[in-house]
């Protein structure tokens, strides 16, 4: 039984693994069966940070028609990008290096640089985070949470939670009127966005601009937090006349990134960073914020490290679909011949223990032979009985077609004789029992009839 099904469980098996093979080439290179790939990209709300830049770079790509495509899944904030890459729901998502659900993608591109800003009133005599020990410093934020790159500059320095005021954009004003807070921390990018209100408000209140505290330890809060690091922000970035801030600073900030899952092909995240760096001019044409742009860094130590399709191109070896898809059916074809061998060795197994078992079957025909030859050596019954067991297993392997034809007409054809040897013994054995026909025969005819019985037994036997 274990042999009928062996071979179609092999075939099945080698279908399944063709079949695997076929899915995933289709899974991770879905544009060969069709005339585009099309990809997942996840960001903000369309107006917010990401979502300008996704939609521009939408514009552009369909404009010239490449092979990669992009659909926009627009959630609710950066966050939810992240998380709806790390569920699946996306290929590539618009989010921050600090953003635990993003830990596991692969960066492709940097879109921009988040910094964390403490600003103090112009007439402020601190210099320094140090010198606003025991103050109330407001928060920037957009939710109900801190933002974590202010939470980390904060603890940092040892601000108590109980000293820090959460306030709303459009509560700003308001607090710096009333002093309510000695120093605020915002947290956005080094252009128009959170940190350019925030100064546009400190120059409507105080009729001057703020003052941006230099953080010398940013190198330091960059090493203790990996996911961040320390920049650079240019004198005037925010505005001229008097400029602000009035002086280069240093702090802390945080990339927005483009990051892909794991699983995207090489020549996918290749392609897409191909067409960023093409489309950059002309994006930046219309959304200023993409002249911040910039290629991931290549090095494979840092938090978020690049695709390896990414580093690839950025490298000058642009990954080749080709040399990708014969990698797959080499990898294929070294588990088909696997399998094939594992099969072949099964096969050869099964069919050295089917030789061994027909062996011992015809092994017992000429023991078989001999009881229905020789009077007396055993009970006809269990010869016959036997004899029938046997019938019936080479029927099977034969319609099972495990034994050749050969083997089952010459199996057959000794059975036969068998069988017509074990009808003559019967036949002679009832002759022999059967009483003379004349009770007044001599008494001296007996012994000659016994005689006749026996050389007829012994005759029907030898033959």
């Amino acid at each position: 039984m274990h042999g009928r099904w062996l071979l179609p469980v092999l075939v099945f098996g080698l279908v399944m693994v063709l079949a695997g093979t076929v899915f995933l080439v289709w899974r991770t290179y879905p544009f060969i069966f069709s005339r585009a790939y099309v990809l997942r990209i996840a960001t903000g709300p369309l107006a917010g940070e990401g979502g300008k830049f996704v939609t521009a770079f939408r514009r552009e790509l369909a404009a010239a028609h490449p092979r990669v495509r992009v659909e926009v899944v627009s959630t609710p904030s950066i966050a939810a990008s992240a998380l709806a890459l790390k569920n699946g729901e996306a290929d590539v998502a618009v989010a921050r290096r600090d953003d635990p659900n993003a830990a596991e993608g692969r960066s492709i591109f940097v879109l921009r640089k988040l910094a964390a800003v403490v600003l103090v009133p112009a007439q402020s005599s601190a210099e320094s985070v140090a010198d606003l020990a025991g103050e109330r410093i407001g928060v920037i934020t957009r939710d109900s949470a801190v933002d974590p790159l202010a939470r980390a500059l904060l603890g940092f320095y040892g601000v108590d939670d109980k000293r820090v005021v959460q306030l709303a954009p459009a509560d700003l004003a308001a607090a710096l009127q009333r002093k309510q807070v000695h120093a605020v921390v915002v947290v956005g990018p080094v252009g128009p966005g959170p940190i350019a209100d925030a100064v546009q408000v400190f120059r409507k209140v105080t009729r001057k601009p703020p003052t941006f505290l230099d953080l010398g330890e940013a190198d330091a809060i960059a090493a203790r937090f990996p996911v961040y690091e320390s920049i650079d922000i240019a004198q005037g970035a925010f505005g001229g006349a008097p400029a602000a801030p009035a002086d280069d600073i240093s702090t802390v900030g945080a990339a927005l990134l483009l990051v892909a899952r794991p699983s995207l092909s090489n020549y996918a995240a290749g392609e897409l960073t191909r067409l960023l760096l093409a489309t950059k001019t002309d994006i930046a044409a219309t959304v200023p914020e993409a002249g911040q742009l910039a290629a991931p860094s290549t090095d494979r130590d840092v938090v978020l490290p690049a695709h390896p399709g990414t580093i690839a191109y950025l490298n000058g070896d642009t990954p080749d679909l080709l040399d990708e898809t014969m990698n797959y059916v080499y990898y294929a074809s070294m588990f088909t011949g696997a399998f094939g061998a594992m099969a072949a060795w099964a096969s050869s197994l099964r069919n050295r223990r089917q030789i061994r078992t027909l062996r011992a079957r015809i092994e017992r025909l000429p023991t078989l032979l001999s009881e229905a030859r020789t009077p007396g050596a055993a009970s006809l019954d269990d010869t016959e009985r036997e004899l029938d067991d046997l019938a019936d297993w080479f029927v099977e392997r034969f319609v099972a077609d495990e034994i050749s034809a050969e083997v089952f007409n010459s199996a057959t054809m000794r059975m036969t004789h068998i069988r017509e040897l074990i009808r003559r013994r019967r036949a002679a054995e009832m002759a022999a029992s059967t009483p003379a026909p004349a009770a007044d025969a001599p008494a001296a005819a007996a012994p000659a009839a016994a005689a006749s019985a026996t050389d007829m037994l012994s005759a029907a036997v030898t033959r």
